[in-house]
């Protein structure tokens, strides 16, 4: 009748365990205020560590009866829970530390391990709750490796465009998705419910509630039905502060069931339509800078740049290419550019915009091969030699807003093989068809929105 009590009790153990770090966080900082032979706080400090330390061993009492009666392994919660008992324990020593003495600033500094042993009991917990690498998972690979972490290995799910058909079904797209949206709360060492979803094996066994694949209404399975739950349903998976599952991945996971859930599928066998597989495809990514062996360039050659004037940064972290900008150095001038030499086969994104250059320019220009991007806003430059700009075999994205050109020097654009956008508002150009009819695609700001019946109502 009454056996419902502890597993209760054991749920409380979310509540319960913050209870007391905030106390005894509080009894520490009381420490430190307190000054020396100073007994102002002596009586709140010891009534902190008394209640944070009787919370503590509520909360060890609680989470002990969660791990017997929610179904995690001891592997999962026994570095939690012995270190939840050495720093309830802590606790007990610094009240027993405060009643035999007068001064409690004498125990500053040793105070801080209970702030130590709290934090790291926290984050076994938070392991607990919210998976493996929790906190390290959403940095990028070089800051995972160094704060211990490892890469996730629950990659989204790709797929070839071309051999799909043969792809075992269950091996590389059911595990995939698996592994995505359900590897963190699922797996050997974190069994939520019992429930591993790692494996076939492990799939197949279940947890708690019983098998997750019917066999007998396969597609009443509670591996997808759970999934397709509204978001704040109370039994809907993954919790809704977990990555959702894409409707696309639902769909083939429900046509795995279809199949019976075979593990021997192939996946063309299951005739999938191909606009279901798409968004998974690997597409090849054309870069859009030049992916060419460029040699490392020595920080002082960049101090020296920026001394000078210029704004000059990697293009992204670790990168050997450079994005170059002369917006706190107004007055370049033509001569300048040879201050670039050392760095012109990096530069990629140069930015002149608002300075004194003029048309001279455009023929030194060519001496920056990897130029991809290239900002001519609002200066002396007339578009005379425009045509210069061939030389730039990789030049995608011309800026020349601001800047008095005509549709004749827009034509000479067209000889370079690889413009892709050429930007030139406030030019005085309108969009007529005959700018239309570049290779490139030409932005001047003079767009038309249709008319609408309200326009013409006379109020």
């Amino acid at each position: 009748m009454l056996s419902f009590i502890f597993p209760l009790l054991g749920r409380f153990h979310p509540i319960l365990v913050h209870l007391p770090i905030g106390i005894l966080v509080f009894g520490v900082l009381l420490i430190f205020l307190s000054k020396k032979q100073d007994k102002t706080f002596l009586a709140a400090i010891q009534l902190a560590f008394l209640l944070g330390s009787i919370g503590g061993v509520l909360a060890c009492i609680s989470g002990f009866l969660q791990y017997q009666f929610e179904g995690f392994s001891w592997d999962t919660v026994q570095f939690h829970l012995i270190f939840g008992i050495l720093t309830t324990a802590a606790g007990f020593f610094f009240y027993g530390k405060n009643k035999r003495t007068s001064d409690p600033s004498t125990l500053k500094w040793s105070s801080t391990a209970l702030i130590g042993a709290l934090l790291f009991t926290g984050h076994l917990g938070g392991t607990i709750t919210h998976g493996e690498g929790y906190f390290t998972e959403v940095m990028p690979e070089n800051l995972q490796s160094l704060f211990g972490g490892a890469p996730s290995s629950a990659a989204p799910l790709t797929l070839p465009e071309e051999g799909w058909e043969e792809l075992a079904y269950y091996d590389e797209v059911v595990q995939p998705i698996l592994n995505s949206n359900c590897q963190s709360c699922h797996n050997p060492r974190n069994k939520k419910g019992g429930l591993d979803l790692s494996t076939k094996e492990a799939l197949l066994k279940g947890g708690e509630n019983g098998p997750v694949i019917d066999p007998h209404e396969f597609l009443k399975s509670s591996l997808v039905s759970r999934m397709e739950l509204p978001q704040d349903h109370e039994d809907h998976m993954p919790p809704s502060e977990k990555r959702q599952p894409k409707k696309e991945e639902l769909q083939l996971l429900r046509l795995w069931l279809e199949n019976e859930a075979s593990f021997d599928l192939k996946l063309g066998a299951a005739k999938p339509e191909k606009k279901l597989l798409e968004p998974f495809f690997q597409r090849e990514e054309i870069a859009f800078y030049p992916t060419v062996t460029f040699s490392p360039i020595a920080e002082d050659t960049l101090a020296l740049l920026r001394k000078k004037g210029f704004y000059v940064e990697p293009i992204a972290q670790g990168s050997l290419i450079l994005k170059l900008s002369c917006i706190n150095f107004r007055d370049f001038q033509d001569q300048n550019l040879g201050d670039l030499a050392s760095v012109k086969g990096h530069i990629v994104y140069l930015d002149l915009s608002g300075t004194m250059i003029t048309d001279q320019i455009l023929t030194s220009l060519g001496d920056f091969p990897h130029v991809t991007v290239l900002k001519l806003n609002h200066t002396q430059v007339k578009g005379a030699n425009l045509e210069s700009l061939k030389s730039l075999k990789n030049l995608k994205s011309l800026y020349l807003n601001g800047i008095s050109i005509t549709q004749t020097d827009l034509e000479k654009l067209d000889q370079l093989p690889r413009l892709e956008r050429v930007f030139a508002y406030e030019t005085g150009l309108i969009g007529n068809e005959s700018l239309k009819k570049f290779k490139f695609k030409l932005e001047t700001g003079s767009y038309e929105l249709p008319p609408i019946p309200s326009d013409t109502i006379v109020y």
